[in-house]
């Protein structure tokens, strides 16, 4: 199930993500490769050239594409750091305000850490800069470190960041995508079938803490259409509703 749904969000994200036509991505790898773009800079500059592409994509076009916004204090074409500790805080921290940017607008991703959004060596530099002294006693010096670290095997990061990163896109897919869904009027919708058997779902703003309306009118739709095909099917089947 994971594995479809992962190719569903892939495949439309490709298709529809961008603003000028296709632009294959692959969940996670070129979601964590692809976070800044080449720039010419000159000599004085230390930046880090993520993209070997002038014309690269990255996930903030996306954002941009999607939602007409750009995240508060990074733009499109944002250029790393050269020293790989630095840099590795650099994208801790746009993660971050990734994150934030996206719970703002309704996201629901309490599961999702920014350290899991980084590639794999990043996150093992994460580790090391946690486990490294957090505060210093003043009067023997001694260090602290964080006790209560969880670190995550290679395999288990892997499984985790590829289940992040899918979980973003379906975020961003609900927040910035679904709103443009609408409906005449979902009475007239049900009025149109004989669905008395047919689980009613409520509207109203406030009639869920789980789905919002435009996730309500979609299943309103789906309900109909199955009820409406359950009959032509399943003639004699008593059971409705999706």
């Amino acid at each position: 199930f994971f594995q479809k749904t992962l190719t569903a969000v892939k495949n439309w994200f490709t298709l529809f993500g961008w603003s000028k036509g296709q632009n294959p991505i692959s969940i996670p790898y070129s979601l964590r490769r692809d976070v800044c773009k080449v720039q010419t800079t000159s000599s004085q500059d230390k930046v880090f050239k993520q993209n070997r592409e002038k014309d690269a994509k990255t996930l903030y076009d996306m954002l941009f594409h999607l939602s007409g916004q750009l995240l508060p204090d990074i733009t499109s074409s944002q250029a790393l750091v050269l020293d790989p500790i630095e840099r590795m805080l650099q994208l801790h921290c746009q993660h971050s305000t990734l994150l934030a940017f996206l719970k703002c607008h309704g996201a629901y991703l309490p599961h999702v850490m920014p350290e899991f959004l980084l590639e794999p060596d990043d996150y093992k530099k994460w580790i090391k800069v946690q486990q490294t002294v957090l505060k210093v006693d003043e009067k023997t010096s001694e260090t602290y470190t964080n006790k209560h670290l969880l670190i995550l095997k290679d395999s288990v990061f892997e499984t985790m960041s590829k289940r992040a990163w899918t979980d973003v896109l379906l975020q961003i897919y609900k927040v910035f995508v679904l709103p443009h869904v609408f409906s005449r009027s979902i009475t007239d919708q049900l009025s149109l079938e004989n669905v008395q058997n047919m689980p009613r779902i409520k509207s109203e703003p406030l009639s869920s803490n789980i789905y919002s309306p435009y996730e309500r009118t979609i299943l309103t739709w789906l309900n109909k259409h199955y009820e409406k095909n359950r009959k032509t099917v399943w003639r004699d089947c008593q059971k409705g509703g999706v």
